[in-house]
């Protein structure tokens, strides 16, 4: 597996989903795995392009952590996606976390309008990991988890949820894959004209 550090690019947000774009933080490039996850200002990086603040904190070592829940969640979604009975080994790491949400709100009051918030602004590791398994535990256990999908190119390994209201999503995106993918089918349509 490549490690690379993300150096401020964008990481890649085609999921729909708080645990699907954790997941698509590993992705294969030339047949080889690639993790855009490598140290814990990347995971900081991540957070804040999905809203999440993290704590400070310069522990590299706790990575191990955010890719054992990532690989968890990334099997248990292949295994409604395939169909399977969900593997027991990745529940139990969702289990896990779990316990680490933070599920205290509390309600403000902007202007005229009134809005439910979580209590904590900024997360620390285990909280983080803790909301990301609680969406994923949520996603898995309702009717939304029949519009899990992989893309429909056999060299990408990204999931998404289809939230698109045909519910025939084929692709991670039209840009990365979908465009790609139609331009080969013209190609080869129009090669022996």
């Amino acid at each position: 597996m490549v490690i690379m550090k993300n150096h401020k690019r964008s990481f890649i947000h085609v999921g729909n989903h708080l645990a699907m774009d954790l997941i698509n933080t590993q992705f294969e490039c030339h047949g080889e795995a690639v993790n855009l996850l490598s140290c814990y200002d990347d995971l900081c990086q991540w957070g804040t392009e999905v809203g999440i603040e993290l704590e400070a904190n310069n522990d590299d070592s706790e990575m191990d952590s955010v890719w054992l829940l990532r690989d968890a969640i990334k099997t248990l979604m292949t295994n409604r996606i395939d169909q399977q009975v969900l593997s027991k080994d990745a529940i139990d790491v969702v289990n896990k976390y779990l316990c680490h949400a933070p599920t205290q709100q509390q309600l403000l009051t902007i202007g005229e309008d009134v809005t439910l918030q979580s209590l904590y602004q900024t997360l620390t590791l285990d909280q983080l990991l803790g909301k990301i398994a609680k969406e994923a535990a949520e996603l898995l256990t309702s009717p939304q988890s029949q519009q899990i999908k992989s893309c429909s190119n056999e060299k990408c390994i990204l999931l998404f949820l289809d939230t698109s209201r045909s519910r025939k999503r084929r692709w991670c995106s039209m840009e990365r894959c979908g465009n790609r993918a139609k331009a080969a089918n013209f190609y080869h349509a129009n090669k022996d004209a």
